[in-house]
């Protein structure tokens, strides 16, 4: 990452609005849990900036099962970016907790006609587009088994506690419910894990990097 770029990815977005740009942006408040911008093509295609709370960009397998695609927080922009470009990856948005975000839909054009404004747009979306490629990547070289140790690690606080629900981690890993019970059966099994009402335990971080191991690497550009 450049200088100019590092600069950019630390600027708020009312770094680039003028004050009358910042008197026509609506703020949103949204509740959890609310499908906010829906899978199918929108005529005029929404866009939001996240100032609190977290979303997720969710879509649909060939089978009807539901994958997690991108997860996003404050300072991160949202909206159909694939039917910006002339597709539709089909993908809803949602709120996963209670969120307030600018809704630029009808000033975006305005916007992304400025250069600076544009500049900061990109880096703010490019480097997620990168990891997204990554995660998909992951997904075709590596295991289930494999990835579940990797995301169960990526997920557990410093105590080892994973207070995710399990079909949230099986979004997260776009692992099968059933295949997640197997895999998660052979971790308790081994005595790597133990799990209750509560959430998640890890009882053998040893044992659960072992099998993460390449994941870990190629997660952080080692391979």
């Amino acid at each position: 990452m450049n200088d100019m770029t590092s600069e950019l990815m630390g600027k708020s977005i009312y770094d680039f609005l003028s004050p009358e740009q910042r008197s026509r942006i609506p703020v949103a408040k949204i509740n959890k849990n609310t499908v906010f911008i829906p899978a199918m093509a929108q005529e005029n295609i929404d866009l939001y900036y996240i100032l609190e709370g977290k979303v997720e960009v969710l879509s649909q397998a060939y089978n009807g099962r539901s994958f997690l695609v991108d997860a996003l927080g404050p300072g991160e922009f949202v909206g159909k970016f694939s039917q910006m470009r002339k597709q539709n990856f089909y993908c809803e948005i949602k709120t996963n907790t209670s969120c307030t975000l600018l809704k630029l839909t009808e000033i975006k054009n305005e916007l992304l006609n400025n250069e600076r404004f544009l500049l900061f747009f990109y880096c703010k979306t490019s480097s997620r587009i990168y990891e997204m490629y990554k995660i998909s990547m992951a997904r075709t070289l590596f295991t289930y088994e494999e990835l579940l140790a990797y995301y169960l690690l990526d997920l557990a606080n410093e105590a080892g506690f994973i207070g995710d629900k399990d079909t949230t981690i099986c979004l997260k890993t776009n692992i099968s419910e059933r295949q997640y019970y197997y895999l998660m059966k052979k971790f308790r099994n081994g005595q790597m894990i133990s799990h209750d009402k509560k959430g998640i335990y890890i009882l053998d971080l040893a044992g659960l990097q072992a099998i993460a191991a390449n994941v870990i690497k190629f997660m952080k550009n080692r391979i």
